[in-house]
């Protein structure tokens, strides 16, 4: 029977919670009463717990098996790169000052930022632990991979909150931003399991370009949900990027469009200090005017598109297929 998003998803979060019950049990100091460094490990496994779509993890799998390889082979590596992404949550809400995640307390705001910077520093520590499991005869390769990718998110990141404050800022650069940022860790997924499923340097690099345009794909359906999606389901506070003056494809867009004086007073709307509704359904409201919606959506479609393309060159199988409908799936998210 062909496995579903579903059944991968059951495999990867066995994996990962049998590894962090494991690393907890380990860190006790004290067995007869089961001491252990709860101000890591209880925010820790409250991050891990806090669910998520576990898209990086399922790409390792997917690109493993769609050259042929074994999945059990690959599951280490997609356990490490869904630790490492959490890492980056952990700390991108410290920058962001973030009261939420995935509509649960952020780690600094339940506990505190010295807490939350730790966990982070651990999950990175235990993304390795996790990865030299990995089963393949080429794990320098799967390293420099991973080691690679741990560089871009965090030049990414930097880029982000340069951005924040830089009214210099492209679509061009914008794009090579979140090409770092997000589609960077999904490029590394890829990547990784193209690696242990033994492709060749073709197949690596046609799963490579796939999900690179995923990535891009993704980080602009993530700025588009900022203001269309339902907060339930999107986890975090509509219209967030905006009080947070994020310079979004939503926002570089508009000031595409706009001109004159109407471009001066966007940028002064959205760059004010104004933090309450009212500023949000403004922007949102011009964005719609200006079809600047409509625009991301395009967007979205061109890069998916792309993606799907580069898999053209790999041999028709399930997990092919399966990487096809996965990216029409993330195209029609709605968190």
């Amino acid at each position: 029977m062909d496995k579903t998003f579903s059944n991968y998803r059951q495999i990867i979060d066995k994996r990962l919670f049998d590894f962090l019950e494991s690393e907890t049990e380990r860190s006790k100091y004290c067995k007869d009463n089961q001491k252990y460094p709860y101000t890591l490990f209880d925010p820790l496994n409250y991050i891990m717990s806090g669910g998520g779509k576990r898209v990086r993890p399922i790409l390792v799998l997917l690109s493993c098996e769609a050259f042929g390889g074994n999945t059990d082979n690959a599951l280490d590596a997609a356990i490490a790169v869904e630790i490492l992404h959490n890492f980056t949550l952990v700390h991108d809400d410290i920058m962001d000052n973030a009261n939420t995640r995935r509509g649960k307390q952020t780690i600094h705001k339940k506990w505190d930022v010295n807490s939350a910077i730790l966990v982070g520093d651990e999950l990175i520590g235990l993304s390795y632990r996790s990865l030299l499991r990995s089963k393949t005869g080429n794990i320098t390769g799967v390293l420099q991979a991973f080691t690679d990718g741990v560089i871009e998110v965090c030049e990414g990141q930097a880029l982000d909150k340069e951005f924040e404050v830089s009214a210099d800022v492209s679509i061009d650069d914008y794009k090579i931003m979140i090409r770092k940022k997000t589609a960077e860790l999904l490029r590394t997924s890829s990547v990784m399991g193209a690696i242990i499923g033994c492709a060749d340097n073709t197949g690596i690099e046609a799963i490579s370009n796939y999900s690179e345009n995923i990535g891009l794909a993704f980080q602009i359906q993530d700025d588009l949900l900022d203001v269309i999606a339902d907060e339930g389901e999107f986890g975090k506070k509509i219209g967030g990027d905006i009080l947070e003056r994020k310079k979004t494809f939503l926002y570089l867009k508009a000031l595409d469009i706009l001109e004159g004086k109407k471009r001066d007073d966007f940028m002064y709307a959205y760059n004010s200090g104004n933090g309450d509704e009212s500023k949000i359904k403004d922007i949102v409201k011009l964005y719609n005017d200006i079809c600047v919606i409509g625009s991301a959506k395009d967007e979205i479609a061109s890069y998916t598109e792309k993606a799907n393309r580069s898999l053209d060159c790999i041999k028709s199988s399930n997990a092919r297929d399966l990487l096809e409908s996965f990216s029409g799936m993330l195209l029609n998210r709605s968190y």
